[in-house]
């Protein structure tokens, strides 16, 4: 797993998502290699931070459907949105996480 930019988003989202992504609001960003990953869930649980709202960015080899449901069912978040990007590597995807939830 390895923390981004904003800035270098460029370099692994298609051109049509960025303008779907507002960057002032992204809190991170990370880049996560898919091949260590045992159980979705759990990696979801124990290493992203809590968020209200994640944007999940996969490449096309990987199961859409199924990362965004590991997501909701590890974090319980109020919205997920998942996008395919032909610009990552092979099994590999970003979890960006956009609105960080407040600790009360």
């Amino acid at each position: 797993m390895k923390s981004l930019s904003p800035k270098e988003l460029e370099t692994y989202v298609d051109e049509d998502l960025l303008r779907v992504i507002n960057r002032e609001q992204i809190n991170f960003i990370y880049f996560i290699n898919a091949r260590i990953i045992s159980s979705y869930e759990k990696f979801f649980r124990f290493f992203i931070p809590d968020s209200t709202k994640y944007l999940v960015l996969v490449s096309s080899d990987l199961h859409l459907k199924f990362i965004k449901e590991s997501v909701i069912r590890a974090k319980e978040p109020l919205e997920v949105s998942c996008y395919v990007s032909s610009k990552l590597p092979p099994m590999s995807f970003l979890i960006i996480v956009v609105e960080k939830k407040e600790v009360k």
